[in-house]
């Protein structure tokens, strides 16, 4: 095993060995299981790959067996189950004991690929400037800000998107969901408000999924509390995570049982 590329995960180093990690490389998560047959048919590949990428990207081992909390909070319905996390939240997945070419078509579509160490093979590129000020940098600071919940300045940040931008309509919804940070809530109020004490101090953790599973609490005790403020905590939640990511599906499902 590649080590150095590869370690194993459990939700007590979660934050430092997945979500800090990815903030400077992606990480590759691989739930598996040591009775699970097709788990042992991809991990070896997924490890030489790794190893191959030479730090293109980690792997994480996660044995649902130890750690079934971590399987449970990214929505792990079967196994061998693969997530990417970049930036701190999931972007892509794939179940299955999925053929080689076909995992590196997975990186690849991510922009993953090896790392070249022959300088002379492949010469640095310039890096192409960044507008701090486009709508998208905005948006991914905004993100950044809401992070530490820092809501004033990710909404300085999101009212400067133009209401044209393909991003004005995920701003509006980070927008709104600032307002769990607005909102002046009590640990000891009723089991709805509680539960929101409880998701804000998740998100600025960096546990969105306990942060979510905490809205759902919430509004499975009183999904009208504060005009459906648990609601927009949600917003805020996916935002975080990335709205397109499949981990966010059941948590969709189950808002939606909820609330109608």
């Amino acid at each position: 095993m590649p080590a150095t590329f590869v370690r194993d995960v459990t939700a007590s180093a979660f934050q430092q060995d997945v979500v800090e990690q990815s903030m400077t490389m992606p990480v590759l998560l691989d739930f598996w299981a040591a009775w699970c047959g097709p788990c042992r048919t991809l991990g070896p590949v997924l490890e030489r790959l790794a190893g191959e990428y030479r730090g293109a990207f980690h792997l994480g081992k996660v044995d649902t067996e130890r750690e079934p909390e971590l399987a449970q909070a990214f929505g792990v319905q079967g196994i061998p189950f693969c997530v990417l996390v970049d930036g701190g939240r999931p972007v892509d997945a794939f179940q299955g004991a999925l053929p080689e070419a076909e995992v590196r078509k997975f990186l690849d579509r991510n922009g993953i690929t090896p790392v070249v160490t022959d300088a002379a093979a492949a010469p640095p590129a310039a890096p192409e400037p960044v507008d701090p000020n486009s709508p998208a940098a905005r948006y991914q600071s905004a993100l950044a800000a809401a992070r530490t919940g820092d809501a004033a300045a990710a909404r300085s940040l999101l009212e400067a998107i133009p209401e044209e931008h393909d991003l004005y309509a995920a701003g509006q919804r980070l927008l709104g969901g600032l307002q769990l940070f607005d909102a002046t809530l009590r640990s000891d109020g009723p089991p709805a408000e509680a539960a929101l004490v409880a998701a804000r101090q998740q998100v600025l953790a960096q546990d969105l999924p306990g942060a979510m599973d905490q809205v759902l609490a919430s509004v499975a005790a009183d999904r009208t509390f504060r005009a459906g403020l648990a609601r927009q905590a949600m917003l805020l939640c996916f935002a975080l995570v990335g709205e397109e990511a499949e981990v966010l599906d059941d948590y969709r499902r189950r808002l939606a049982t909820l609330l109608y």
